[in-house]
């Protein structure tokens, strides 16, 4: 296992690594004041260009914002102090991660209702509020890549891509743009996100310096009883979040189902006539479409049976029929 353990780290991992890592990552290290006000200006930062993005329907300015957002570095110090068994370190972690999510969500929320034509819930937002499984499989990966990027110097250079990987202040922001937006269920979707991203993030995080040494370089200072507490309680959160996660995915994998299932069936029942699907949704056993054409219409009847027999019996479908008009002209 020891020689496994320097492979990994690329040395011996010694009592100096763990130091310099801590050095790096807690903010109770001097100079205190320096290191929080580095840390309040890149997350507000961070928050005007996430939701500018996310209002605005860009990707481009959000990724922008997630390699700006500092919430990675208390998240590594969570996962050291984990290691280490500092509850000290672990509580001040925590406090500076809680400060940063009522600091995004407040300013997201005072941007948002400042919006002169209204608070919009874009599509980038909309992507933010339906975690799954997924969700958590990337963010323990981008955890267990920044802790080895971190206890790695050679691999520092990794961390940018980290921070693009795994969403931390954008499903934050997308949380207070749905409050401002009287949308508390979709805030609380993109909250959930967030939270299986710390929880996978610090989770990973603790495994990888593990790995990599940091422990077993600090045995003498380790709080044995502070650190098998922080473990239970992030194995007892990752075990909540699987539940919500669970859900979100069966529903998603149902209404992509029915989804094609009904465009499908509506592809049969306007085969032959002038009108064309417009658009259709399909979510909870619903199915919600607009058509656009000219003529009659086929009858109803069609289409339910033939959704009947691919989709069953518990469907409800409501479609607008809308006339076209063709308007030709030359100069």
């Amino acid at each position: 296992m020891s020689h496994f353990t320097d492979v990994a780290h690329g040395s011996p991992t010694t009592l100096e690594d763990v130091e310099r890592l801590g050095a790096k990552l807690r903010f109770d290290e001097p100079p205190i004041l320096d290191r929080y006000v580095r840390f309040l200006t890149l997350l507000c930062l961070s928050t005007i260009i996430a939701t500018g993005g996310l209002i605005g329907n860009s990707t481009a300015v959000v990724i922008g914002a997630m390699i700006v957002a500092p919430l990675m570095t208390p998240m590594m110090a969570a996962s050291l102090g984990i290691v280490m068994g500092n509850l000290r370190a672990i509580v001040r972690a925590f406090l500076t991660i809680a400060a940063g999510v009522v600091i995004v969500i407040v300013i997201a929320l005072v941007m948002a209702s400042l919006v002169p034509a209204g608070t919009p819930v874009t599509p980038e937002v909309l992507a933010r509020t339906s975690p799954r499984l997924l969700d958590l499989v990337v963010a323990l990966a981008a955890g267990a890549a920044g802790a080895f990027a971190l206890g790695r110097e050679d691999v520092s250079d990794a961390l940018p891509g980290v921070a693009i990987a795994v969403s931390l202040v954008p499903p934050l922001a997308s949380s207070g743009i749905c409050l401002a937006a009287g949308e508390p269920d979709l805030a609380g979707g993109a909250f959930l996100l967030f939270f299986t991203n710390f929880v996978a993030i610090v989770a990973a995080g603790a495994i990888v310096l593990t790995t990599l040494g940091y422990a077993a370089a600090a045995r003498g200072a380790i709080d044995r009883s502070a650190r098998r507490g922080a473990t239970i309680v992030i194995v007892v959160a990752i075990v909540a979040v699987l539940v919500p996660l669970g859900a979100t995915s069966i529903k998603v994998a149902q209404d992509a189902i029915l989804t094609e299932q009904a465009e499908s069936a509506f592809d049969g029942w306007l085969a032959g006539t002038d009108y064309t699907v417009i658009t259709l949704q399909a979510s909870g056993g619903s199915v919600t479409a607009s058509i656009g054409g000219s003529g009659t219409v086929p009858p109803l009847d069609t289409l339910l049976a033939t959704l009947r027999q691919s989709a069953g019996p518990a469907v409800t479908v409501e479609v607008t029929a809308y006339p076209s008009t063709t308007y030709r002209g030359g100069t």
